[in-house]
């Protein structure tokens, strides 16, 4: 073997390239479990526990994640699926139907607020609640609206079909930040 087919040895040119290279200090390692913060309500630690104890595979990742329309933070959102009265769709618009039960996303990544928001509605469901909150913010500070909890939020409930309407919440129940959500029965 020659000196020339030493120096073609790939593993011999990946160490004499990696001489003197440092790993870089990391405060946050990727391993590193996300702490839940102190301040998170009651009811969204509950539908934690709960999507934790399921063994059933969560419906979250059925949400398509294909273009979502971009929602102002400002603007009401409202939808409703054919043939519900004019009358429930009115009272859960004025704030009349009692919530629930409610999940509050503000902190949340996209791909986790899915999940959650998937598990929160079954778990809803099964418990017989009429009537939810969704607490997913304005996202004032976003740069980019498509991007922003409050258009995925708009999205997501109108392919899931135990959702019969949701609208944006009176602004005593959380205004345009929050949701209104009415579930089919189960």
């Amino acid at each position: 073997m020659s000196d020339h087919d030493n120096d073609e040895d790939p593993q011999r040119l990946f160490e004499q390239a990696m001489q003197g290279v440092q790993p870089i200090k990391s405060k946050k390692r990727h391993d590193q479990q996300r702490r839940p913060s102190a301040d998170i309500p009651e009811s969204t630690l509950n539908t934690r526990r709960t999507a934790a104890q399921r063994t059933e595979s969560g419906g979250g990742a059925a949400l398509s994640e294909a273009w979502v329309e971009p929602v102002d933070p400002e603007q009401r959102i409202d939808f409703s699926r054919p043939g519900l009265q004019h009358t429930r769709l009115r009272q859960l618009r004025q704030g009349m139907i009692p919530v629930r039960y409610q999940l509050d996303l503000h902190g949340y990544k996209i791909e986790e607020a899915r999940e959650l928001i998937s598990e929160f509605l079954y778990f809803s469901k099964t418990q017989g609640y009429a009537c939810v909150r969704i607490i997913h913010g304005k996202s004032h500070r976003s740069t980019d609206r498509q991007n922003t909890l409050k258009s995925h939020v708009n999205h997501w409930l109108r392919q899931i079909p135990d959702v019969l309407a949701f609208c944006s919440a009176p602004p005593s129940e959380g205004g345009t930040g929050s949701v209104l959500v009415l579930i089919r029965k189960k």
